[in-house]
């Protein structure tokens, strides 16, 4: 099968990917325990972030949002509106549609200088990238590794267009299933939950809703812990895909 389509992946390589797509957790009610799991197994990464987004006027919203093996400073920086410029690997890979990497220590032309800072300041070594754009439509899923393993190569290349359309597929069935369910997880919180979760979807801080409110940041922390548990989210990025 793949020697003769993918130079460097194994046969040893294949069947580790074989092994993977066919987990039983392999499916969209259970994609962040593949993620850790199977898929870490065939391509070894620290943390991952899984976008679906829109590019309107060379702005890229971002509509779903999940992560794992990432800290919640580095998940709370990310905004979810961004000029597509800014990142100028995200940029290149919509322009081409081809996986990348970055080595911070020999960095290609495409990553800019907030890309570089980034993985700096919060240590993510190195970088991986690839997605599914659907260009007629201006949107598309893009799936960012931190942490991949050394040495970067061609292996890396191929690992990804394995791995792009398969999370395409399961991050939107993921999507689908969460807003099939979304309603009925928000019917149980309370009054004043409720209005928490409404000024979180409209935007605003931690500090801002607490000030719409008239209460104090740590009781806005507080039941957010509550709603987070209720719902069934571990963190505010989980929590605002619900939303969306």
């Amino acid at each position: 099968m793949g020697n003769r389509r993918f130079k460097q992946l194994s046969d040893d390589d294949l069947e580790a990917w074989v092994a993977a797509v066919t987990h039983p957790l392999a499916a969209a009610d259970s994609l962040m325990p593949w993620l850790e799991g199977p898929l870490r197994q065939f391509f070894p990464f620290k943390g991952v972030v899984l976008g679906h987004g829109e590019l309107i006027a060379g702005q890229l919203v971002v509509t779903h949002m999940l992560a794992t093996g990432h800290g919640d400073d580095y998940l709370r920086q990310m905004s979810t509106t961004f000029e597509l410029g800014q990142r100028g690997s995200l940029a290149w890979w919509f322009a081409s549609r081809q996986p990348f990497y970055i080595d911070p220590k020999k960095p290609p032309p495409h990553a800019s200088a907030f890309e570089l800072d980034e993985i700096e300041r919060f240590a993510l070594g190195n970088v991986a990238g690839h997605g599914v754009l659907n260009a007629k439509a201006n949107a598309g899923t893009y799936f960012g590794f931190a942490g991949v393993m050394e040495p970067l190569g061609d292996w890396h290349l191929e690992a990804l267009t394995l791995i792009a359309p398969v999370l395409n597929d399961l991050m939107l069935s993921h999507i689908a299933l969460i807003e099939r369910s979304a309603p009925c997880r928000f019917e149980h919180l309370t009054a004043r939950q409720k209005d928490i979760v409404r000024q979180l979807a409209a935007g605003k801080s931690n500090k801002a809703i607490a000030l719409v409110l008239g209460i104090t940041e740590k009781s806005v922390r507080n039941q957010l812990a509550k709603v987070y548990a209720s719902v069934g989210v571990g963190r505010r990025t989980e929590l605002i895909a619900l939303l969306r």
